[in-house]
């Protein structure tokens, strides 16, 4: 349309100018700014401005080619062409658009393409990074043999010190830890058996002496003494026998939390891994620009924005794995070593959270930590806390609930007096009175048939009763829930620490 305005205009314009006729220019000029698609015109001669009519955009858009069209006045006089003046004729923004249109689609093109590069550059980087290192895991770790474990090897790492040999070498210690945990277990089984064979002898032939000696009462009370004295070895054994099968499930726990761990660490690691490579060909797009002498200000002020939420990202995800390595620590260590310190129950418990949050986050359970003060120091056993938050956790989601039900856990921390009572409620399916009774018992489990031993109840009754010199009891209606209640001193006494050493 600007462009036909000057075959259409051009020589009349021309001629009026010639002729110095301002009025006809004037008119001429109404009629061409009422044509579609212009907004205004400038008529000039070589020294001055003759005509402006019209919305005439600020100087920035002048300089815009696809803004105007320009175009002179030339006048013929003795067969030589004499340029009279300048024409500027400008569009609207309709007009620009549609100019305008095709660039944007070209634009659009190319970010997709762009993106398009962007995601199998970075889908290759993860195969090779991650996904392919983890199939070969999960490959591997289908042909471990359950009854040679000791044998069985995972080797998937080419670098022993990245995450994947960390990994690697946890696993390969859980199975070597696992099959002798297993051996020992089978050990005691059997001497078990045979201890229980030869006192059942010693207990028959006690009866027989007592039904051929009856008239002999000296002969009959020392009779009943070996069989007291039997009966006492027998217990000892069952004792040692029953903290080395604790201890077997502590490490099979704390092997749990491991694996849970180390899943939980490759989120944030592979998010951290997608950003760098999407950084990396950030800088190496902006380089490239740079090189050719392309870069512009928007250029630079975007990959300044790119960069940003990159390093943001980045950073949360490397965060988020030290806090899950850090509370691992904590809990990992403070279960080996078994030491009296003054610690935060408040801050301890969210920790061990942490460290369960590959179970947590599978289950629809939600758990409420309900306290009186944000900081809530006692000065007891952090390894064993860790072992009895582990417990009640782990049984609230087997036990508690059915699969896929929804539910509310929660856990209060009130002082009463110079003692720590927790509340540990569920809003399950409760016990009935036989379970009530019986779920501090060794062994006692509602569910052997998917690999319950019956110790874990047992394991927190002797840690509070024994371990901390206090008080557990157990609250439940069938249908209506449970709730826990632990009561013990803030701070244990050195007296409370002797006894219980080596106890639980």
């Amino acid at each position: 349309m600007l462009k036909a305005s000057e075959s259409t205009f051009g020589n009349i314009l021309a001629s009026d100018l010639w002729n110095l006729d301002y009025t006809q220019l004037d008119i001429t000029a109404q009629s061409i700014i009422n044509l579609p698609h212009i907004a205004g015109i400038v008529l000039q001669d070589d020294k001055k401005f003759i005509l402006t009519r019209g919305d005439i955009p600020d100087s920035a858009v002048n300089t815009d080619p696809q803004a105007f069209y320009q175009f002179p006045l030339v006048m013929k006089s003795g067969g030589v062409e004499n340029k009279i003046g300048t024409v500027k004729l400008y569009a609207d923004e309709g007009y620009i658009y549609d100019s305008m249109q095709s660039g944007i689609f070209l634009l659009i093109i190319n970010a997709l393409i762009k993106t398009a590069a962007i995601f199998v550059l970075v889908t290759i980087v993860f195969r090779k990074l991650l996904t392919a290192p983890l199939g070969k895991l999960a490959f591997q770790a289908s042909k471990i043999n359950a009854d040679d474990m000791k044998s069985s090897h995972i080797n998937i790492a080419q670098n022993p010190n990245d995450e994947l040999g960390m990994l690697q070498s946890a696993l390969n210690d859980m199975m070597h830890k696992t099959a002798s945990s297993f051996e020992q277990l089978d050990s005691l089984n059997k001497n078990l058996e045979k201890i229980v064979d030869e006192r059942t002898l010693e207990l028959q032939q006690s009866v027989d002496q007592l039904h051929t000696q009856q008239a002999q009462l000296k002969n009959e009370i020392e009779v009943r003494h070996q069989s007291e004295a039997a009966l006492k070895t027998s217990l000892d054994e069952l004792k040692k026998t029953q903290n080395q099968l604790i201890e077997s499930e502590k490490m099979a726990s704390l092997g749990g939390l491991v694996a849970g761990v180390a899943h939980e660490i490759n989120t944030p690691v592979g998010t951290s891994l997608t950003g760098v490579s999407h950084f990396k060909n950030t800088i190496e797009n902006l380089h490239k620009k740079y090189e050719q002498g392309e870069l512009e200000e928007d250029d630079f002020l975007k990959f300044i924005k790119d960069s940003t939420a990159l390093t943001n990202t980045i950073e949360g995800s490397l965060e988020r794995a030290a806090n899950l390595v850090r509370s691992f620590k904590l809990v990992a260590v403070d279960q080996s070593a078994e030491e009296v310190r003054e610690f935060d129950i408040v801050q301890y418990l969210k920790d061990t959270m942490t460290s369960l949050n590959s179970q947590l986050k599978q289950s629809n359970i939600a758990f409420r930590i309900d306290t009186e003060r944000e900081v809530f120091l006692i000065k007891n056993f952090p390894g064993s806390w860790a072992q009895i938050f582990t417990n009640l956790i782990q049984n609230t989601l087997i036990h508690a609930y059915e699969p896929q039900v929804h539910g509310e856990v929660m856990i209060k921390f009130v002082q009463d007096g110079q003692d720590l009572v927790v509340l540990f409620s569920d809003d399950g399916k409760g016990m009935t009175e036989t379970a009530k009774k019986k779920v501090f018992d060794p062994f006692y489990t509602t569910n052997r048939g998917n690999g319950g031993s019956g110790l874990g109840m047992n394991i927190i009754f002797n840690i509070v009763t024994q371990k901390m010199q206090g008080a557990i009891s157990v609250d439940s209606t069938p249908n209506c829930g449970t709730t826990f209640t632990i009561k013990v001193p803030i701070n244990v006494q050195p007296a409370c620490m002797g006894e219980s050493n080596g106890t639980v």
